[in-house]
């Protein structure tokens, strides 16, 4: 997992993509490496997020992208400690957001369901990290390294970060997907004919 950052600590049995889709939890350096692992996705598909609403040209989904990119970064960092609430509000987001991109016409390509599986999958790599409990008091715990800007940004940085900004990270995550389900409700029921007048994708 060397291209998520995860280079120099203990090896993991798991191949790439058990690791990723289906991951399992066995000490406290798999729990270690499923979090940062989480992180690296959450960030990766922040920026793809934030690229793509920076080159659509339209103001509204200019402002709406880099605050969901935001969101998906800070979620991250609840990723990193094993808050599996905000593993599972950031999956959500990004799936009724599929939805809203489906009811304009606008079908997911293999990246979008690959982003998708990938957050599912944070979802149940965040659970079962978070109902780890070590055999004994006092076991061995991996180091949080602050050596290199990779180690900056996914080890120190949520630690300190993630108990501060928690509680907005919820609210507006939750905002935007109260919106995002609102906004897909009405685009779907104008598509089949159920609400009449303009329709806010032709906007």
């Amino acid at each position: 997992m060397q291209t998520l950052g995860i280079s120099g600590r203990k090896e993991r049995d798991d191949g790439r993509l058990k690791s990723i889709f289906w991951p399992t939890v066995e000490n406290a350096w798999d729990v270690d490496h499923l979090g940062r692992q989480g992180f690296w996705i959450c960030t990766i598909i922040a920026a793809y997020q934030l690229v793509f609403a920076l080159i659509s040209g339209n103001s509204v989904a200019m402002l709406f992208g880099v605050v969901a990119a935001l969101v998906f970064f800070v979620g991250g960092m609840g990723v990193r400690e094993s808050s599996w609430p905000a593993a599972a509000l950031v999956f959500c987001l990004f799936s009724v957001n599929l939805l809203y991109a489906i009811a304009t016409a606008h079908f997911p390509g293999i990246l979008d369901i690959l982003a998708t599986g990938m957050l599912l999958a944070n979802v149940r790599a965040a659970f079962i990290s978070s109902t780890w409990k070590p055999a004994a008091e006092g076991e061995d715990q991996p180091t949080r390294f602050s050596e290199t800007f990779g180690d900056k940004l996914a080890d120190q940085m949520p630690a300190k970060l993630w108990p501060v900004v928690q509680i907005p990270f919820f609210g507006v995550a939750a905002l935007m997907f109260v919106l995002s389900v609102a906004g897909s409700a009405i685009l779907f029921l104008h598509r089949f004919g159920v609400l009449t007048g303009p329709n806010p994708a032709q906007s």
